[in-house]
């Protein structure tokens, strides 16, 4: 299995209580002790969009974004 990257869509698996939900990477952030702390965007339904933590384990990859949100202060979006 390829390493998760930013724009990933992914599925949370059964290890995580969003179990079943799709959402995009949004960050990767990596710690010392070389935990990986990854944030999910899950988009809801008329509410905006939940920004949900997990770590790689608890996520599956279904592939890629092809339409991301541009951030003009964030230049891996474009």
């Amino acid at each position: 299995m390829r390493e998760l990257q930013k724009n990933d869509v992914v599925q949370f698996n059964e290890k995580h209580k969003w179990c079943g939900c799709l959402g995009i990477v949004d960050s990767i952030k990596e710690f010392p002790d070389m935990r990986k702390r990854i944030t999910v965007g899950v988009p809801i339904p008329e509410k905006g969009t939940a920004y949900i933590f997990a770590e790689p384990e608890d996520l599956e990859i279904i592939g890629k974004a092809v339409l991301v949100q541009s951030w003009e202060e964030d230049e891996d979006y474009a």
